[in-house]
């Protein structure tokens, strides 16, 4: 099964201080990368960079998202497919971020789960949500 990693995740492993969750991200992420199927789509990084920055600064920031990159998870781009996906369920769904939009549909077209312990998830019908 893939994925789909939501920016909670990476605040989770990146900026979190509790050392047990950290620990439960660093062995999905070892687990993800045995098989292959981790998943982070372009606004998350976007969502993340922005948050990072806000919390530790510029720099630090930079090399949060550097690490993101060359954490060998794939990176899922917004496609037409799935930018349509995600207005339509945003029309459906008011009180969900666009960004959480995106990453249901990123979900839904690549038959993956979000990793996610955000709440938002939970009101969209038909998208599978895990945390570590």
């Amino acid at each position: 099964m893939n994925d789909i990693l939501d920016t909670r995740f990476f605040i989770a492993h990146l900026v979190d201080d509790d050392p047990e969750l950290h620990e439960r991200t660093r062995a999905h992420l070892r687990e993800l990368r045995r098989r292959g199927g981790g998943f982070v789509p372009t606004i998350v990084l976007a969502e993340f960079c922005d948050q990072a920055c806000r919390h530790a600064g510029r720099k630090p920031a930079g090399e949060m998202c550097d690490a993101i990159l060359a954490s060998g998870l794939k990176i899922a781009p917004l496609t037409v497919e799935i930018a349509r996906a995600s207005g339509l369920l945003r029309c459906r769904h008011r009180d969900v971020p666009m960004a959480d939009c995106v990453v249901a549909a990123t979900a839904a077209e690549r038959k993956g789960r979000v990793i996610s312990d955000d709440p938002h998830f939970a009101g969209l019908g038909g998208i599978r949500v895990a945390w570590v």
